[in-house]
């Protein structure tokens, strides 16, 4: 590469900047944008294609071609036909096999996986020929697109468009939740992941739980595994998050409403500890949305109605809108209950206003709370009850809420975060 040329560096993303979720890389692109570098943001799909395309800065490309491509007949097909050529698909298969995991929907998955992977990878090959080069493949997730940057740097399996070469010079991924727990898939296998290993740079987990997994599940190397968390804008010192007053207790949660957010631990929860505090006007305030709604209103109807504890379902709103009510609004404390996290960055954002968090001690969670705010991994309700009220005075403390903010702002400033993070991308596409 020669010295005036820019890197090319291509940010695989599952749907960003279509529909909802991957809000962080909103945060991140104005720093790519800074970077003295050519970037390309190719999104895998638009499952939501009424909702409004998120904005990203000037100079930043959205290559959406690939959107398009799962509803061609003729990439499905050459797609089907690159992963039956391949090795990859044979090798997972017979692994399931020794894991004593083979049936038919195990096989149909490594089979679609394996027609995706091999789709992004004919969509790399094309933006190579049409740029000369990718320096650095970046996927946001360790999933397909991973799977098809570390492929394509190795270079093997199927022939290449590009003569002599992959043209993916260097792979790498973030690692966040789901993507690297295995566990936490309905089938509980991740394709490919294991072969691809040894071909990624660099696997940047949010948090160091997810590394060490990741080294001793999928076969990393300790050398390859980068901790690079994800982190939260910080706020002003005067943009503080009050408590209530004396008599009240206001519990926020700001989560999906899937099964292992345990909600329903939480309303339960509630409950115990609304009859441990007759005297206490307790208010839960929950951000989010999702399947289990109604199941946790029936269950709120139940239990905490008739001990008047008072609900508000906030619905699913945007990061801004959840930020600016923070500073509009009185919370006393942000209880998290979840059967399984990565990095929570709900619970970094609060504490970042003045929040405090309690926190089940479950993934990366004990990475952003002190040990005197982390609860068991799976406690019954009566016991996180006496957990929150034990500290029901606690945190109401104006030094306590300030000790919250500074142990955000020491470790996970966004800002700084993200420039180191785009620091190492861009010196490894630089490497010759």
């Amino acid at each position: 590469m020669g010295e005036a040329s820019r890197p090319v560096i291509v940010l695989l993303t599952s749907r960003f900047p279509y529909g909802p979720g991957e809000q962080f890389i909103e945060s991140e692109l104005p720093h790519w944008a800074q970077a003295g570098v050519d970037l390309v943001v190719l999104p895998e799909k638009n499952d939501h294609p009424d909702s409004p395309v998120r904005p990203v800065p000037p100079g930043i490309d959205v290559d959406a071609r690939l959107t398009h491509r799962w509803e061609a007949p003729g990439w499905r097909s050459l797609g089907l036909l690159d992963a039956l050529r391949g090795p990859e698909i044979y090798r997972d298969l017979a692994l399931l096999r020794r894991l004593g995991l083979l049936d038919l929907r195990h096989a149909l998955y490594v089979l679609r996986t394996g027609v995706q992977v091999a789709v992004v990878r004919r969509m790399l090959r094309r933006i190579v020929a049409e740029r000369g080069r990718i320096d650095v493949a970046y996927a946001y997730w360790l999933s397909v697109s991973a799977d098809a940057a570390a492929l394509e740097r190795r270079g093997g399996g199927v022939r290449h468009a590009v003569a002599g070469s992959s043209g993916v010079r260097h792979a790498v991924a973030r690692a966040h939740n789901a993507d690297v727990y295995e566990e936490r898939h309905p089938l509980r296998f991740h394709p490919l992941v294991r072969q691809i290993a040894p071909d990624l740079d660099l696997l940047l987990p949010i948090a160091s739980d997810g590394g060490s997994h990741a080294v001793q599940r999928f076969g990393f190397s300790d050398q390859q595994v980068r901790v690079n968390r994800l982190g939260v804008s910080i706020p002003k010192p005067t943009d503080r998050c009050r408590p209530t007053g004396e008599g009240e207790l206001t519990v926020v949660s700001v989560s999906t409403m899937t099964p292992f957010k345990r909600l329903d631990l939480l309303i339960d929860a509630l409950a115990a500890l609304s009859d441990m505090r007759p005297g206490t006007h307790l208010t839960w305030r929950h951000f989010g949305a999702g399947r289990l709604h109604d199941e946790l209103a029936r269950r709120v109807e139940e239990v905490l109605e008739p001990r008047g504890v008072t609900v508000e379902w906030m619905g699913q709103v945007t990061n801004r809108e959840l930020l600016d009510w923070y500073l509009e609004h009185r919370v006393d404390v942000l209880v998290n209950t979840s059967s399984s996290e990565g990095i929570p960055v709900s619970m970094m954002e609060a504490m970042a206003r003045g929040v405090p968090v309690i926190g089940t001690d479950v993934g990366g969670v004990r990475e952003i709370l002190a040990e005197d705010w982390l609860m068991d991994a799976d406690p019954t309700p009566e016991q996180v009850a006496g957990f929150i009220a034990e500290r029901a005075d606690a945190v109401k403390d104006p030094a306590v809420r300030e000790e919250m903010a500074a142990r955000i702002a020491e470790r996970y400033d966004a800002d700084a975060n993200y420039r180191r993070f785009i620091a190492t991308l861009t010196d490894l596409a630089r490497r010759a």
